[in-house]
């Protein structure tokens, strides 16, 4: 029964992953491709001040918390919050084999880890087995780690008449925090383990290779393990972990744009109606120009904290904010011709002018800029001498003060 569900998920995420390519959007590739593109090219770039030698303790131990890290972390929303989780219990599918399918998920993301950690020492010429072998053992024994230790922090929470632990206790007065204790406390052993690991690699009894074969065997018994607790503690848990993200929905006649908080409190009644819609329908088909702002923002702060005193570095992150500016605002410019062919008495008649318009979609555009604009402005003012971050904010108002009136345009009205 298990290994038939199994095959079938599998079968149902292969089908999943090749949708992109058999019915391709240019929007979801851009949303992707653009901040992986962003982020290769800084590892590439800033390879020598990102790079831990690998020959060196201290090195090992740091490649071991970066590879360990993002797994270990990652490990409870993989296992816990997939979107699918919901209708895969209602079918009936057994919890093993929603376990072997989650599993499978985060060891592709270990991979995945691993992949980009070698991109320093690709572009040093220090690619060798003993990198690879430090990455390797800390991301497996990371996810081997995570996925015991998370679904025993799962299976603890819905026992009943637990005994509260100690480090449970230490989070606070608030009950269900504390209750919450053990997943809080999860990760950091894998962590931990993965560095440890990283660092064994480089003791000399074992050739490298092979002590990452022993410590991918020993990722694989806790992964087995794991698989019983997670079976133990789904039924309970799965509906708990959805109810800890649930937002009741609006009472009745309380639904709507939502308008006059943060920034926009200093708008206009009319522009910040007008920001609300505009914004709402820009994240709805616009989506791929609002999700690569925080990444390539990320992106560009490391690079800067990292390499920002050179001049190729200044040079790549001023065109990755200059194509994200871009893409916003040929999103405004698509926003524009969509009003083109609809309804124009809608605005005339609520009595927006023009200028509400004009100032509304600006201040849309804006904050969707906004993220980008102001950390790395703060960051390249800190970083880069004999110059200022305030370019930054002005780059992004005047950009998309050139973008609404082309939007504007675009709609004929």
């Amino acid at each position: 029964m298990a290994s038939n569900a199994v095959r079938l998920l599998l079968g149902l995420e292969l089908r999943r992953l090749a949708d992109p390519v058999r019915h391709p959007r240019p929007g979801a590739w851009v949303a992707v491709l653009l901040p992986a593109a962003l982020g290769i090219a800084a590892l590439w770039l800033g390879a020598e001040s990102v790079r831990p030698d690998a020959a060196d303790g201290d090195g090992a131990i740091g490649l071991g918390l970066l590879a360990s890290s993002p797994v270990a972390f990652w490990a409870y929303p993989v296992l816990f919050r997939p979107a699918d989780d919901a209708l895969l219990r209602r079918l009936g599918i057994p919890p093993r084999a929603s376990y072997a399918l989650r599993a499978l998920r985060l060891f592709a993301l270990t991979l995945a880890v691993v992949l980009l950690l070698m991109i320093p020492y690709a572009a040093t010429g220090a690619l060798g087995t003993v990198p690879i072998a430090e990455a390797l053992a800390a991301g497996l024994v990371a996810w081997g780690a995570a996925l015991f230790a998370l679904s025993g922090a799962a299976m603890r929470i819905v026992t009943p008449g637990r005994r509260v632990e100690l480090t449970s206790r230490m989070m606070g007065p608030d009950p269900e925090l504390v209750s919450a204790g053990p997943l809080v406390w999860a990760p950091l052993p894998p962590v931990i383990a993965g560095a440890f690991a990283a660092r064994l690699v480089l003791v000399g009894a074992l050739p490298p290779l092979v002590w990452t074969v022993v410590f991918a065997s020993a990722a694989v018994g806790l992964a087995w393990v794991g698989a019983g607790r997670f079976a133990r503690a789904l039924p309970r848990f799965g509906p708990q972990a959805n109810e800890m993200a649930y937002a009741p929905p609006p009472r009745a006649g309380e639904a709507g744009l939502v308008i006059g908080r943060g920034l926009a409190r200093v708008l206009p009644q009319r522009v910040g109606a007008v920001r609300a819609r505009d914004a709402a329908v820009m994240s709805r088909r616009f989506r791929w120009a609002g999700r690569i702002t925080w990444p390539v923002a990320i992106i560009c702060v490391l690079a800067l904290l990292r390499a920002g005193e050179s001049a190729a570095v200044q040079g790549w992150v001023t065109g990755a904010g200059a194509l994200v500016l871009a893409m916003h605002a040929a999103a405004l410019i698509g926003l524009g011709r969509l009003e083109r062919g609809g309804t124009r008495w809608m605005d005339r008649t609520v009595g927006l002018t023009a200028r509400d318009r004009l100032l509304g979609r600006w201040a849309a555009a804006f904050g969707m800029a906004l993220p980008l604009a102001a950390c790395v402005g703060i960051t390249w003012g800190l970083i880069v001498p004999d110059s200022s971050g305030w370019m930054w904010l002005l780059a992004a108002a005047a950009s998309a003060a050139v973008g609404s009136a082309a939007s504007l345009a675009a709609a004929g009205r």
